[in-house]
């Protein structure tokens, strides 16, 4: 039996039902390509904030990571992807017709929508007592000792029982050695006195990720007079 069509009309039709049903199958959710699996919104949880941490690292890593982990257009690190998101690259590129929307498939609107909320890094902070550093649990010191005092009004806040906590909690793991060391008043207070310190904190500033909540600390604390 010839299982090709015999007449001219009905091989047209044949290969259009063909081309029909390829693109069916091309098109559809999960497909393969080389890349991996297409549109499977890595990492995603109902309910769940889209986060730098929670969600693309691991849509970069699976879509990008095979060409944008040199240092061509790195997109590996967060600070690096930021950039990109900042100049309005990545939504560009990801966007449908963007070069690199057939390799994010589906993860593109992933992104797109964490763009659109800010591109945060991480998910946002339980909002905390205005007076008391976010402390954990087991990072915070028993009142009195060291000379913690929980729930100091703002007027009052000073080095010794507010800051220097707030700083080894939020800072000095990369601020303990020569660059920029912030362990010592003297030290803290050079840069409360230059500007630096509340430039760093505030909204928009490179520490203020970091400091989160406690950055209206500090800056009430640089306002007045920085005391010790």
């Amino acid at each position: 039996m010839n299982p090709f069509p015999k007449t001219p009309a009905a091989l047209i039709f044949h290969l259009g039902f063909l081309l029909l049903l390829q693109t069916v199958l091309l098109t559809m959710p999960g497909r393969l390509s080389a890349q991996g699996p297409v549109g499977n919104q890595a990492g995603l949880v109902a309910g769940q904030e889209i986060t730098y941490e929670n969600n693309i690292r691991d849509i970069i890593s699976l879509d990008c990571g095979r060409c944008h982990s040199g240092p061509t257009f790195n997109l590996m690190d967060y600070d690096s992807l930021k950039t990109f998101v900042d100049n309005g690259m990545l939504r560009a590129m990801v966007s449908p017709g963007g070069p690199m929307n057939r390799f994010a498939g589906n993860d593109a609107r992933t992104i797109i929508t964490w763009i659109d909320n800010g591109a945060p890094e991480k998910a946002a902070p339980q909002p905390a007592n205005f007076f008391t550093p976010h402390l954990n649990a087991q990072e915070l010191p028993a009142a009195g000792a060291g000379g913690f005092q929980p729930d100091v009004p703002p007027d009052q806040v000073t080095y010794e029982n507010t800051i220097k906590f707030i700083l080894a909690k939020d800072c000095l793991q990369c601020h303990s050695g020569t660059f920029r060391n912030l362990t010592t008043y003297n030290n803290v207070k050079y840069y409360a006195d230059n500007g630096l310190l509340k430039t760093l904190v505030s909204r928009g500033g490179q520490m203020h990720r970091f400091a989160g909540p406690d950055s209206r600390i500090i800056i009430s604390w640089v306002d007045n007079g920085a005391p010790q």
